[in-house]
């Protein structure tokens, strides 16, 4: 039900640019098959509500579809799509950008035992089939475009919930990098960062390792990009 529910709101509401009123959240209608374009992922909960669509990040092939979502806790260049999209078919998604300042606070108010334990380093990207909860979030929040008068009230509390329920769900130790200022994926998001502000700035990978707090081999090749 929630995820019917959501696909006649996104086909309602989605604009050619993705954004909609209520800060931080996007929805996408493709109605025609795409090519794979480059693009960069931002920091980002996408949840598909009708399609497929496919990331490929180097050698890696990211691929989710309809009640499935995938969390980027790193602005990562990739190269994707929605497959088989039609006029009658329309692709349909929701995002939410991810915030490191909420996803602290969030950290901060768990208590001892709400956080599954993390096994291992989280990768910067993950896919998971999204529970019934996180769903009736996600509709919840894209209700409130109907309802303008209360979405500045409620679309913080339920963006929250969503975002909670995904930190203590199956891929919450890859968002729970994103509040954690000395972890491995905040240093290489600086990295990125700064090698897509300086794109044709020369550089040695010890000069980037130090900007974004990491130790670099020694003996380094000066770089270009």
């Amino acid at each position: 039900m929630s995820l019917a529910a959501l696909r006649d709101l996104v086909t309602r509401h989605a604009r050619p640019d993705h954004r909609t009123p209520v800060e931080d959240v996007l929805l996408s209608r493709i109605v025609q098959p795409e090519s794979p374009e480059p693009s960069m992922t931002g920091t980002v909960l996408a949840v598909i509500a009708q399609g497929t669509k496919r990331l490929a990040l180097g050698s890696r092939v990211y691929e989710y579809s309809a009640g499935q979502y995938l969390v980027a806790s790193v602005d990562m260049p990739v190269t994707g799509n929605f497959i088989g999209a039609t006029a009658d078919r329309p692709a349909l998604g929701f995002g939410l950008v991810l915030r490191p300042a909420v996803v602290a606070e969030l950290l901060l108010q768990a208590a001892p035992g709400d956080l599954p334990p993390v096994a291992g380093v989280p990768s910067g990207m993950a896919v998971s089939d999204a529970p019934a909860e996180l769903l009736d979030a996600v509709l919840r929040l894209v209700r409130l475009l109907d309802h303008p008068r209360d979405a500045a009230v409620l679309a913080p509390l339920i963006k929250r919930e969503i975002l909670w329920r995904v930190i203590t769900g199956e891929q919450g130790a890859v968002v729970r990098q994103l509040g954690l200022a000395d972890s491995n994926l905040t240093h290489v998001a600086r990295a990125v960062r700064w090698i897509r502000d300086h794109y044709p700035t020369a550089f040695r990978v010890e000069e980037l390792a130090q900007l974004s707090g990491m130790t670099s081999p020694p003996s380094t090749a000066t770089s270009r990009r």
